[in-house]
This record gives structure tokens, sequence and C-alpha cells, in this order.
């Protein structure tokens, strides 16, 4: 119950309400090839089994995801494993390779945009959470 908890106020933080459904869009592709591989020490959400991940957006190889979502316009991936603070240093590492810039830092959370696709993780208690989306700006 909490890890729903959980995943769900994420989702609500990071993509807030709107009184306009948004129209959904998909990922942009990542111009570069070298974006298919994950980083050294990591592993592709994609490889992970999720089907409307970024192109080449990575997470720790030793994650453990415990509740996650893939749709068309947002991910969500719930982490039990490895800790939240390391996630954060594997993030903070590797994002900005990727073409991602960090807009914020801080708290145990990051937020992150690359183009049209925007991005947030957080930690709390046990658990970390991070949230993909590509939909329209709310």
């Amino acid at each position: 119950m909490i890890r729903r908890l959980l995943a769900t106020a994420c989702c609500v933080a990071v993509i807030g309400c709107s009184g306009a459904a948004p129209e959904a869009t998909t990922p942009a592709a990542v111009p570069s090839a070298a974006a298919a591989a994950a980083p050294e020490g990591g592993v592709l959400l994609s490889d992970l089994g999720y089907n409307f991940a970024p192109a080449g957006f990575s997470v720790p190889d030793e994650s453990m995801i415990t509740e996650r979502v893939d749709q068309e316009n947002t991910v969500v991936a719930v982490f039990t494993s490895p800790s939240g603070p390391d996630v954060a240093a594997y993030l903070r590492m590797t994002l900005p390779d990727q073409g991602w810039e960090i807009t914020a830092d801080g708290n145990g959370s990051l937020l992150f945009e690359r183009g049209e696709e925007y991005g947030a993780f957080t930690v709390t208690g046990d658990y970390a959470a991070l949230s993909l989306r590509w939909d329209a700006r709310s």
C-alpha cells in the first residue's frame, strides 16, 4: 500500500493537475546511436521491459523496481534498491551525458529535462521513485 501511495504521490507531484486533458505525444528520438547503450554500471529501462521509456534512459544495473507505470506519455519506476541516494548519484553522473539538463537538485530530489521530455526523482524512507513524461507541460 505504501508503494502505491508513493508512486501515486510521485506521479501527481511531477505531472500536476490540469483542467484540460493533455495531448499524448511520443518521446523524441535520441539522435546519437551511442545513446542506445547504457553507461557503465547502468541498464536501459527498455532492457527492463519498459516499452515507452525515452530512448537511451538508464538506471543503475542493480536496480530493483517494485512498482511501475509504462504508458505512452509517462513512465514511473519505484525502487527498493539500490538506495535512493545511490540512484540519485547515478542520475547526476549520467543524465548530462545523455543530453538531460538537471534543473533542480536538493533534499533528495532531482528535476531534469531534455527537449520536450521531463523527469523527476525523489527519495522517501526506503523507497525512491522516478517519473518521466513527455506530455504538454502542466
